[in-house]
């Protein structure tokens, strides 16, 4: 019962370590896992703890990756946006560029049955 006691506050210590170095850089200290005065029959609880470890490592560094993710996705469409606004104004250019000549180059010819025809 003290080894899983002891077990808890090392993982409980680990965790306050993590979250710390997450909060401000990363702080180095001492892993009391890695104690040289350690007995070998405890090297399970060792790899236990490496294994709660690495999946809360995974978990920040997947939480970044979303994080890091959404900002590019978010400014993709912010250059998305900008240029559809883009294209409509290009459209509205063309659209007035075209009204303008036709009203200038329009001739109207009369056909046989007496319709006209704009070229």
């Amino acid at each position: 019962m003290q080894e899983q006691e002891q077990g808890f506050v090392l993982k409980k210590k680990s965790l306050e370590q993590l979250i710390e170095s997450l909060k401000g850089g990363i702080i180095i200290r001492d892993n009391p896992l890695f104690n040289n005065s350690t007995p070998t029959s405890n090297l399970s609880d060792k790899e236990s703890h490496l294994e709660v470890v690495s999946v809360m490592m995974i978990d920040v560094t997947a939480e970044a990756t979303m994080a890091e993710m959404e900002k590019k996705i978010n400014f993709l469409m912010k250059v998305v946006e900008e240029r559809d606004h883009e294209i409509a104004a290009l459209k509205d250019q063309m659209k007035a560029c075209e009204s303008a000549e036709s009203s200038q180059t329009s001739v109207v010819k009369t056909t046989d049955k007496g319709k006209n025809v704009v070229q």
